[in-house]
């Protein structure tokens, strides 16, 4: 009986033994999969982060290689679909469609022009999208600037245009310029007597003396917004309505006219 019960005690730890070995593969057999998942997991996010990166990258590529840009030169040459501006720093190219807008500030009033207005020459700023890989702008409004720079003149007024608020100015020089006045104009006079005062438009006459400080109209020839104007009089003695500084030449001009009428009075007496 001893012997029997020895067997069976050494059978049933024989058992346990299996089932021990038996029971721990099992466990690893259940954990492998259950590790898999995570690591496919894991090379699943890194894939979609580096495509996110790559998608990132390529956008910020394509943003620095079209951007909004503005810029100032002066056309250097011009065709039907594109210009060359001459800037500071290299010549861009300037790509026109037939959408660009264009306009310039004339006496006064922004206009919009034709795009066929842009002239060699012309200084501009141009708005638009700079693309970097073709090293080309392409123009959405184009601003022609006026020239910077100021015009001074001396003359007599020949013509007074009431309507068009204008005048024309006759220069030492032989010149007959067009002078714009403007809202913002300033206009003061000068007499012996007051010296310089304010004045107006409607104090300007013909023959008078003027000088002008303005800026000239571009595209238009002999031809300035004045800014300021100095009116002396009618100094000259020119041909035109005088001002009241006219007065002391008046009167020798009156003595001529009036010395034929003694003569003609004795041929009324028969």
């Amino acid at each position: 009986m001893n012997i029997q019960t020895s067997h069976r005690i050494a059978l049933c730890i024989a058992c346990i033994g299996i089932v021990s070995m038996l029971t721990t593969p099992a466990f690893a057999a259940i954990s492998t999969p259950s590790a898999t998942p995570k690591a496919a997991n894991t090379s699943t996010a890194s894939a979609q982060l580096e495509e996110l990166k790559v998608r990132l990258a390529t956008k910020v590529a394509e943003l620095r290689s079209v951007v909004k840009r503005a810029m100032f030169g002066t056309v250097k040459t011009i065709s039907l679909t594109s210009a060359t501006v001459e800037t500071k720093t290299k010549d861009i190219k300037i790509e026109l469609t037939d959408d660009v807008t264009v306009s310039q500030v004339i006496s006064g009033k922004r206009v919009n022009l034709d795009l066929e207005k842009l002239e060699v020459k012309d200084p501009i700023t141009v708005f638009g999208t700079y693309d970097e890989a073709l090293d080309l702008l392409k123009a959405q409004y184009i601003f022609i600037e006026s020239a910077v720079q100021t015009s001074r003149i001396t003359g007599v007024i020949a013509d007074v245009d009431s309507e068009e608020f204008s005048l024309i100015v006759n220069t030492a020089d032989g010149r007959s310029i067009t002078v714009d006045i403007e809202k913002s104009t300033k206009t003061t006079a000068w007499t012996a007597a007051s010296g310089i005062t304010k004045a107006g438009f409607s104090k300007l006459a013909v023959g008078d003396s003027v000088h002008i400080v303005g800026i000239p109209v571009p595209k238009k020839e002999n031809r300035i917004s004045a800014s300021r104007i100095l009116d002396l009089g009618n100094i000259t003695g020119a041909a035109g309505a005088p001002t009241t500084t006219t007065a002391p030449d008046a009167s020798p001009s009156a003595t001529v006219k009036a010395t034929p009428k003694p003569t003609a009075t004795p041929a009324e007496t028969p």
